[in-house]
C-alpha cells in the first residue's frame, strides 16, 4: 500500500501501521513502506514461496507446472500473462536478454527459467532480504544474475536487454522514473511488459501510461484491464493466502491482509468500489 492510499483510507479501517502512516511525514511513510518490504522477505513463509505479488484467473492452459514455488497458480498465472501471453502479438520466441525489475524472491525469474532454459536473465530488487531469498530460490539457475538496486536506478549497462518484464514494481518507483530507466536499459526495438496497480480509471490511465512512455522514448503497444482478473484470483486464493497470513508475526497481520487484498480489507473493498485497478501494458522501444 503506497502512502497516499494510507492517507485516503477510512480511519476505521486501517491498519496499525497505515495509522503511523497518517501521522508522520510522505517521507518518513516512504521509508517505513520500504521497511515493512524489507522485513517481509525475513519471514521464511514469504521467502520461500517466491512471489509477493496478487494473482489473475483465468489460468491459462499453457501454465507451466514449476516444482519449487510456493505461490498460488493464480500469482503464476500473472507472471506468465505479463511474460508470454500479453506481449505475445508483439515478440516471438525466446528473449536473448531479460531483466526482471523487482524481482522479489525470484518466483517470477525461476518461471521465466523453466520457460526458455540457457537464457540469460537479471533480477533486480530494492530489498536485500528479498535478493537473498531469490538466491536460494534461483540457486539451480546458473544463467540468472541478482543485484539489490532500486527500479529507477540500476546498476546496468544501456541498451543491455530486448525484453525487460516488472510486476507491480512501477507502481512504488513512479511513472517518470521507472519508465526512463527502463528504456535506457532496453535495446531499440526491445519490448517492456509489466502490470500495475493504481487508483486511475482506464482512458486516463492509457493516457498517462502513453505519454510518459513517449517522454521516455516508449512506444505503447497494448494496454488490459486485469481487475476483473485481479478480483477472481483474489476470491480463489483467499483461503491460500489466510492460511499463510496466520504463519506471519502477528504484528503483520493486518499489513499482510492489505497487501492481499483479501475479502474484507480495505484494499478488496476499493477494488470492488471501483476505486483501484490494475492493468498490464506493453512498450517497444523505439528505434527498432
Amino acid at each position: 500500500m503506497t502512502t497516499d492510499e494510507a492517507r485516503a483510507t477510512p480511519t476505521a479501517r486501517l491498519t496499525p501501521l497505515d495509522r503511523l502512516r497518517r501521522v508522520v511525514p510522505a517521507a518518513v511513510g516512504k521509508w517505513l513502506n520500504r521497511a515493512i518490504y524489507e522485513a517481509a522477505y525475513l519471514v521464511p513463509e514469504v521467502a520461500r514461496s517466491g512471489f509477493f505479488n496478487g494473482g489473475y484467473r483465468p489460468l491459462s492452459p499453457n501454465l507451466l507446472p514449476v516444482p519449487g514455488l510456493g505461490a498460488t497458480p493464480s500469482q503464476v498465472n500473472l507472471v506468465h500473462f505479463v511474460l508470454v501471453e500479453h506481449p505475445a502479438d508483439h515478440r516471438a520466441g525466446p528473449p536473448a536478454r531479460l531483466l526482471d525489475i523487482g524481482c522479489g524472491a525470484g518466483g517470477g525469474l525461476r518461471y521465466a527459467a523453466a520457460l526458455w532454459p540457457g537464457v540469460p536473465m537479471t533480477g533486480v530488487d530494492a530489498s536485500a532480504s528479498a535478493i537473498r531469498a531469490a538466491r536460494r530460490l534461483l540457486a539451480p539457475v546458473p544463467s540468472v544474475t541478482l543485484l539489490r538496486a532500486r527500479g529507477e536506478a540500476m546498476p546496468l549497462p544501456e541498451a543491455g536487454f530486448d525484453f525487460v518484464a516488472s510486476i507491480g514494481t512501477l507502481t512504488n518507483v513512479g511513472m517518470q522514473p521507472f519508465m526512463a530507466e527502463a528504456a535506457r536499459v532496453l535495446a531499440p526495438g526491445g519490448i517492456l511488459s509489466l502490470s500495475v496497480g493504481t487508483r486511475r480509471g482506464p482512458a486516463n490511465y492509457t493516457r498517462l501510461l502513453r505519454e510518459e512512455g513517449a517522454k521516455a522514448g516508449l512506444t505503447l503497444l497494448r494496454v488490459t484491464d486485469l481487475t476483473p482478473g485481479s478480483l477472481a484470483a483474489m476470491e480463489a486464493d483467499a483461503d491460500a493466502l489466510a492460511s499463510l497470513i496466520a504463519r506471519l508475526p502477528r504484528v503483520l497481520h493486518g499489513q499482510a491482509r492489505e497487501w492481499a487484498a483479501l475479502p474484507g480489507s480495505a484494499r478488496h473493498a476499493r477494488y470492488l468500489a471501483g476505486e483501484r485497478h490494475d492493468y498490464a501494458a506493453v512498450f517497444r522501444r523505439t528505434g527498432g
